[in-house]
């Protein structure tokens, strides 16, 4: 496979990554409660992960942005 299409992928991984931070970041508003009723370590927990999902989310788009980036550039230059 060529490293175009190799990033590509890797493109599309990343993206699939930022999705998934998306979810954890943003769960939906029965989501403490049921989590409160499960445990209330859980429901403690929410905070804590919410924020490191916001900081992969920042990384990983990062990431894509910049590879992004450098895909162009190298493809300009071919």
């Amino acid at each position: 496979m060529s490293n175009f299409k190799n990033d590509l992928k890797l493109l599309g991984e990343l993206q699939g990554l930022i999705d998934e931070a998306k979810k954890t970041a943003n769960p939906p508003d029965y989501a403490k409660d049921v989590f409160g009723a499960i445990s209330p370590v859980l429901k403690k927990a929410m905070p804590a992960a919410r924020m490191r999902a916001v900081h992969q989310i920042d990384v990983l788009t990062r990431a894509k942005a910049r590879l992004e980036e450098l895909m162009e550039a190298d493809y300009e230059s071919d």
